[in-house]
């Protein structure tokens, strides 16, 4: 027996893998732009300083979204356990009343 819940756990879960992968380049670049590029030192300072709070807050996002995935993960077991022992009480009532 399958339930919704398990089902929507699973896409949560993807989802929320999918959306720190797709950060991952932004990242990446934002850690490759040199402030100097952008002429004016206030403006490469800033640049710089962006560039650092950019990665730092993709990190975050990664870190909190791994652990959202792994508590989705235990919330799917748990469905799926829970059907398992819904249908098996099931089977033994229908085989009980017959």
């Amino acid at each position: 027996m399958t339930s919704a819940s398990t089902s929507m756990c699973s896409n949560a879960s993807a989802d929320i893998e999918h959306i720190g992968e797709l950060m991952d380049g932004p990242s990446k670049e934002m850690d490759e732009v040199d402030g100097d590029s952008m002429g004016v030192s206030m403006l490469a300072a800033r640049m710089n300083d962006f560039g650092d709070e950019w990665s730092y807050g993709i990190k975050q996002i990664k870190k909190f979204s791994g652990a959202a995935v792994k508590e989705l993960d235990k919330m799917k077991r748990a469905f799926e356990h829970l059907d398992d022992k819904v249908d098996e009480e099931l089977r033994k009532s229908r085989g009980n009343s017959t």
